[in-house]
């Protein structure tokens, strides 16, 4: 217990320094795939997980419709229900991060990125103490740093 959370401690503190890749609050990767590719590859993966993508919302098709030029982006919303009601359990704040939302978007040169809210950051946003909590937290940053392989560059 006490090395984990030492070790989560560290993790929130040293990550507030950014490579420009992570940061306290965020993960974002480059991957090797065409944004739809990108968008398939990582719904596979953590379906393999147990996850369900219960929604893709097209951002720059709905900017189109204002008249609003944006690059490709995309929002993936990821659920695990048994595992995020265990956890909504801990803390019902959690319900804002909850279900996970990844963005997979193109940058002007065409590269393609994607980000997520660093799970661990919820241990400190939503005071997050108990073991078992912070376990089930731990557990769903391994499922996506597993998971992640399959598209970063």
């Amino acid at each position: 217990m006490k090395k984990s959370l030492l070790a989560l401690a560290l993790l929130l503190l040293f990550s507030g320094c950014s490579d420009g890749k992570h940061n306290s609050l965020m993960i974002t990767r480059e991957s090797h795939y065409p944004i739809q590719e990108t968008i398939q590859r990582l719904s596979r993966a953590m379906e393999k997980k147990g996850y369900h993508v219960t929604k893709t919302t097209d951002h720059s098709a709905r900017a189109k419709k204002e008249g609003i030029y944006l690059h490709p982006t995309f929002a993936v919303t990821l659920d695990k229900p048994k595992v995020f009601s265990a956890l909504l359990t801990c803390n019902p704040s959690l319900a804002m991060d909850l279900p996970i939302r990844v963005v997979v978007h193109s940058e002007l040169g065409g590269a393609v990125q994607f980000s997520y809210t660093q799970p661990e950051y919820w241990s400190l946003k939503h005071n997050i103490k108990d073991k078992n909590c912070i376990a089930i937290v731990l557990e769903i940053a391994r499922d996506f740093d597993e998971a992640i392989g399959v598209i970063e560059k």
